[in-house]
């Protein structure tokens, strides 16, 4: 499974939610070995100012059960910005 997930916020929150982020992701890869988090960027601001990042997770088979969830509640506990947008990519065969 690859999940992207992306989401825009105002560039001066920059710090916290990338420090927020790597916590995520760091508890993420303790409680599902093999899982690649990586974290991208869009070049610039877009015209209101807002930043688009993407979080990128690989390496877990579609049927992990409850990565999605554990994604979602730590997404919240960390007052992660909103609204984000998931979309699931599978390896062609």
């Amino acid at each position: 499974m690859n999940l992207y997930v992306y989401f825009k916020f105002i560039v001066a929150d920059h710090p916290q939610v990338l420090k927020r982020i790597r916590e995520m992701h760091d508890q993420l890869s303790l409680e599902f070995p093999g899982l690649f988090c990586d974290l991208l960027k869009r070049p610039l601001p877009d015209q209101e100012g807002r930043e688009t990042w993407m979080e990128v997770y690989r390496g877990l088979p579609t049927n992990t059960p409850g990565f999605n969830e554990r994604l979602l509640e730590l997404v919240l506990s960390k007052e992660l910005p909103q609204p984000r947008r998931n979309e699931v990519f599978i390896p062609m065969e």
